[in-house]
């Protein structure tokens, strides 16, 4: 088996939704790399009591006032980024479109879309300081499948990959900007706050070729590519990490 391995010793990474099942593995690869690492989320804390991070900022990044402060802060520690990550998505209401109001299409939408927006402008500056800069930029299969009660998210999703083609045009050479839309996931995105799936595991399994739902470590490995040097000419691009669920 080839083994893939990431030396990332002075460069310095943005994690927004650092507390995220996926943020965390990216963020325990990414420092053992010798990576300095600075998460953003919601949560009061970094929630992780394990994994190092080296800083931890809370701010709501649908509030690009509030990211501004956080990009303040970091400049103070450094003149530069090589690395943008944004993993903010979220669905709290699962129903048709007929049956949501504004208020829950709006906030769904924006946590899944908005927020990566405005990071990707707030940042922008220490990223063309950064030596091969690179935004990785989380999207998901259901962007490219009709799926009911999935719409605000679905089209947030949909958008971020739009947003990307656009910024990776506007911004070459300097930047590089990718998505990665993963199919399932095992992190708690997937499950009721019972515990219990919000869909039959066995029969989604059944329908992948692959066999399996991905771990958080196989999304993450793939972000770690695309921010890595090994991924140079790779600008504009979707890739996909569904066991072959969906091929494009």
């Amino acid at each position: 088996m080839i083994k893939a391995q990431y030396q990332a010793k002075d460069s310095h990474v943005v994690i927004v939704g650092a507390n995220s099942g996926i943020g965390q593995t990216l963020i325990k690869t990414l420092v053992a790399s010798g990576a300095t690492v600075y998460g953003i989320d919601i949560q009061e804390s970094y929630l992780s009591s394990v994994l190092k991070i080296d800083s931890y900022f809370k701010a709501n990044p649908m509030d690009i006032g509030a990211l501004q402060q956080v990009c303040d802060k970091i400049k103070t520690y450094t003149s530069s980024i090589s690395g943008l990550v944004n993993l903010s998505g979220t669905i709290k209401q699962f129903k048709p479109i007929s049956n949501l109001d504004i208020a829950d299409w709006n906030e769904t939408y924006n946590i899944s879309f908005q927020s990566c927006f405005n990071s990707c402008k707030v940042f922008g500056e220490l990223l063309k300081n950064g030596e091969a800069p690179s935004i990785v930029n989380m999207s998901s299969g259901l962007a490219f499948i009709g799926q009911k009660n999935y719409g605000p998210y679905s089209a947030g999703k949909a958008s971020v990959i739009s947003l990307s083609k656009t910024l990776a045009a506007e911004l070459a050479p300097e930047v590089r900007i990718n998505t990665v839309a993963p199919g399932a996931v095992d992190t708690n995105f997937i499950y009721k706050e019972d515990g219990s799936s919000r869909f039959d595991k066995e029969r989604y399994m059944q329908m992948v070729p692959l066999g399996s739902i991905a771990k958080p470590e196989e999304v993450s490995s793939v972000i770690l590519f695309l921010l890595s040097d090994g991924a140079s000419h790779l600008t504009g691009q979707c890739i996909h990490v569904n066991g072959g669920a969906s091929m494009h």
